[in-house]
Formats: C-alpha cells, structure tokens, sequence
C-alpha cells in the first residue's frame, strides 16, 4: 500500500508531456494545449439525450461558440476495464487551425486501493472541455479511443 501511495503521488507531481499534452493527473485539472485550455472530467455533467448515442464507444460533440471564451465539449463513454480498477486517460491532445484531436484511453488506476478487481469490461464516462481562450476554433474535431477514430465533425 505504502508503495502504490508513493507511485501516485509521484504520478501526480509528474509534468512529463506526451504527444503534445501534458498528462493530465487524476482530477478535474485544467491544461492547456497551442493556447487553448483542456479540462478532462471522468464523469459527465450532463446525460445523453435518448436520440444522442448509444453507450458503448459513443461520443457527441457539443459546441458554445458564442460562449466567452468560445467552447467545445466532447461527451463520451469509452469501453475498457472494470469500473473501480480503471480510469479515462487523456494521453493525447493536439491543435492547429484545421483540427483539434484528443485521444483518450482506460487505464489501470494507480490509486485503487480496493480488492481484486473483476476483468469484466464495462463503459467509462468522460467529458473533454477545451475553452478556446488564446487561439482559433477549429475547422473540425476528431476523437479517438485509442487508436480508433470515434468521432470525426466539422465545428
């Protein structure tokens, strides 16, 4: 426990950047990414709409571009491991004029301290605010699960 305790702090204190993101530690901590700010949300803070998406791998777009600073929200449920043992890891996130990307994928929790974990494979809610404070909205935003494009929509 002592160890699992000392990798999770470690974790939380690491700004190691990949792919252009920094990876984002567990929580609700906003970064930022070519001038716009990235919040990643392992939960939603709304629900679907019946005629939205299905749950399993399903992502919805959400636009707020009179909003100030002007918004895109990415809604989705990622399918992966157990609900208590894993987590939605945002390992990637890159913007230019014509697209923003964010890749997403479960991960094992580092800070589970509960029993075994099942190896039942279940959805994952997220949600991915970028607030576009110092740069330009997008032509066009793409989401992947993985490797796995998800989601591919003009703004």
């Amino acid at each position: 426990m002592r160890r699992r305790a000392l990798l999770s702090t470690a974790a939380a204190a690491s700004t190691a950047s990949l792919a252009g993101c920094p990876t984002p530690p567990w929580g609700e901590i906003p970064e930022t990414v070519d001038g716009a700010e990235v919040t990643l949300r392992r939960e939603h803070t709304g629900e679907f709409e019946p005629d939205e998406a299905s749950p399993n791998g399903a992502v919805i777009l959400l636009r707020a571009l009179d909003a100030g600073p002007p918004r895109l929200t990415v809604r989705g449920w990622l399918f992966g491991g157990s609900r208590d043992c894993y987590r939605v890891d945002l390992i990637e996130a890159s913007l230019d004029a014509d697209r923003l990307l964010l890749r997403l994928t479960t991960e094992d929790d580092p800070d589970w301290d509960g029993g075994p974990c099942s190896d039942v494979g279940e959805t994952h809610p997220y949600e991915v605010v970028v607030a576009f404070a110092e740069a330009p909205v997008p032509e066009r935003v793409e989401v992947r699960h993985g490797d796995e494009t998800v989601l591919a929509e003009e703004v």
